[in-house]
């Protein structure tokens, strides 16, 4: 039985291009959920739109290092080539550290006093548990902050967009 001829058209055509999603698309992402937190009042929708920038942005830094630490194939093995330049500018904001027993595993954890308290607060938001989130005043949504205790924590938004500042510069120092 002779085998089909191969369609190398029709082979391309099965794959979806689109869907493959360029790193940065993460920006765009957080952007998105803090352009909905920045105006959203009620408190419960607010918590779960922070919450949800907070994994969006966990997820830029955890995937930027992905991407460093298997940026090139060698064409005489196949092996992967770590992007050294990517991975030293990731270092100024975050550890990322690959373990040798598990070569395809890469983790990060804040390094910058920024990504130190998103790392530890999307933490206790995913593990332990939901955001405390408090209303300071009558000035909604910039008047939540983080705590219980009126007036205690510091301003949810401002926190949000300093830590969106610092992904941005991170991302413009990988492009350039």
């Amino acid at each position: 039985m002779a085998d089909a001829e191969f369609d190398f058209d029709d082979f391309l055509d099965r794959f979806d291009i689109e869907a493959i999603e360029d790193p940065s698309n993460k920006i765009a992402e957080c952007e998105y959920f803090l352009g909905l937190a920045s105006v959203e009042k009620d408190r419960m929708r607010f918590r779960w739109l922070i919450s949800a920038f907070f994994g969006a942005a966990y997820s830029f830094f955890e995937m930027s290092a992905l991407h460093a630490h298997f940026a090139f194939t060698a064409p005489d093995t196949g092996e992967s080539i770590e992007d050294l330049e990517a991975l030293a500018i990731l270092r100024n904001y975050v550890v990322v550290v690959q373990e040798k027993n598990r070569p395809s595993y890469v983790k990060t954890a804040g390094k910058h006093p920024i990504s130190k308290k998103l790392y530890e607060l999307r933490r206790a938001n995913t593990h332990h548990h939901p955001l405390a989130i408090m209303a300071a005043g009558s000035a909604l949504p910039d008047d939540f902050q983080f705590g219980n205790m009126k007036g205690d924590g510091p301003p949810v938004l401002a926190f949000c967009h300093e830590a969106m500042s610092l992904i941005r510069q991170v991302q413009s120092e990988l492009e350039a």
